[in-house]
């Protein structure tokens, strides 16, 4: 590093996504998606960047993010400026909630039953690069698929769907319960029942019946918290059953408030969990966050 830069804060670099490399006076400059969206646009005018100020290549993330390595110091101030007239979005590093990861959801996978591009544009609005102790990761699945690996970030959201039956519609055929996984829907003597406490919330049911006799009903995710990766992993727990959409904002910032609260040392928030076991972290959520509805949705 010259001395021309000794005055320079390299942490509020960081905070921009502006991270020092392997190299002499080397950078990488690291480009958030939301939920892993980029348009074509995006990309042409990423790789342009790539040649102008790196070395003609990117690095794609495990967060859906984009990196261009090897950029100058020196180079800073115009990329950025690029950046923002291509209505490009900078990343984050250090202690900080990251780049929102999300599935393409209901709009273009055939399991997914909630729309997870407008969600991650919501957290993303709410959330992203906000100063917290630690790095702090957020994940949404559009199923119980959980293809983007909901527990293994530090808030974890896996989208449901609660089934509602217009029973004149059925032809009692048993399609739905020929195939939902958890066993929940059963057809005993000409009448269809449904066990809320075992549907698993996939919307298999509504979406395979031939008469239309399954609706979604309530739409929503449960939420996982305290994932983290790294030397010591820890998959997240099933802190919250069932959390409408329009309440999960409220409840993450719940979460981070008691966290940051709560937190000790150096702790991730599955140290925090951890130590105060997940029903105890719970308990100290403020009441009116801490309220859920019953797994199986309102009836």
């Amino acid at each position: 590093m010259t001395n021309d830069y000794k005055d320079i804060d390299f942490n509020q670099l960081k905070k921009g996504g502006f991270i020092r490399q392997q190299g002499p006076d080397l950078f990488i400059m690291r480009l958030r998606s939301i939920g892993g969206h980029l348009t074509s646009r995006d990309l042409e005018n990423i790789a342009r960047l790539a040649r102008k100020y790196g070395r003609g290549e990117v690095h794609l993330t495990t967060r859906q993010g984009v990196e261009i390595p090897g950029v100058r110091l020196a180079d800073y101030q115009a990329l950025i400026a690029e950046i923002q007239t291509l209505q490009l979005l900078p990343g984050a590093c250090g202690p900080r909630i990251r780049s929102i990861v999300g599935c393409p959801g209901k709009e273009v996978c055939p399991n997914g039953v909630v729309d997870t591009r407008e969600m991650a544009r919501q957290v993303d609005q709410a959330f992203f690069g906000r100063d917290v102790p630690v790095k702090f990761k957020i994940a949404i699945a559009g199923c119980h698929n959980a293809c983007t690996k909901p527990r293994e970030n530090d808030i974890g959201l896996q989208g449901v769907v609660y089934p509602q039956l217009a029973a004149d519609r059925c032809s009692l055929c048993g399609l739905c319960q020929s195939i939902c996984p958890g066993g929940a829907i059963k057809i005993i003597a000409d009448r269809v029942t449904i066990d809320r406490q075992k549907c698993c919330g996939d919307g298999a049911c509504v979406a395979s019946c031939p008469t239309g006799a399954w609706t979604a009903g309530a739409r929503g995710f449960v939420l996982y918290a305290g994932g983290k990766m790294g030397r010591r992993p820890r998959l997240g727990d099933r802190l919250f059953d069932f959390i409408p959409e329009d309440e999960v904002i409220p409840r993450i910032n719940s979460i981070l408030q008691v966290f940051i609260k709560y937190r000790q040392g150096n702790e991730r928030l599955a140290d925090t969990i951890e130590r105060l076991g997940s029903g105890g972290f719970r308990e100290l959520i403020p009441p009116q966050f801490r309220e859920e509805v019953a797994a199986g949705g309102r009836d």
